[in-house]
């Protein structure tokens, strides 16, 4: 029997790539479903008025968001990996996410020699709000390790 789904937040960050190989792999074990949630916010309200405008609308940054997660997936290529792209700020695009979730994975940069993963807003938000356990992996280890940097 299938156990519930894998949520992965992902930016296109090399950390959040990390946190995707790391949880199509966990995936594949539990025979879970893994969705990356690309999490975003449109850019066309917050500009001063005399700021230039970037031609695009909405729907066009909602596109290129899905497009990113999509790429990302691809290059996955596993069967069990799907990508959404919801607007919103990301804490609380995830920690809506993480509710119907078995468990929610993001990536962190490596903090130079210390060995623990940097521990962001974001991430601080999710650990302590979340509604699943949360994984946290930092950049370069879901390639070479099996095991996580902090698991919460």
């Amino acid at each position: 029997m299938p156990e519930s789904k894998i949520v992965v937040g992902f930016s296109g960050s090399p950390g959040s790539f990390a946190a995707l190989r790391w949880a199509a792999a966990e995936g594949r074990l539990r025979g879970a479903a893994v969705e990356a949630v690309h999490a975003w916010e449109w850019s066309g309200d917050l500009r001063a008025p005399y700021a230039p405008r970037r031609a695009g609308s909405r729907e066009d940054e909602w596109c290129a968001a899905l497009d990113n997660a999509e790429r990302a997936v691809r290059l996955m290529g596993d069967d069990n990996v799907s990508a959404i792209a919801v607007e919103g700020p990301p804490v609380q695009v995830l920690l809506r996410y993480s509710g119907g979730a078995g468990l929610l994975v993001l990536g962190s940069r490596e903090q130079g020699d210390v060995v623990h993963p940097a521990v962001g807003p974001v991430i601080a938000a999710c650990l302590l709000r979340a509604f699943c356990p949360v994984v946290v992996v930092a950049d370069g280890v879901g390639a070479i390790s099996r095991r996580p940097l902090a698991v919460i």
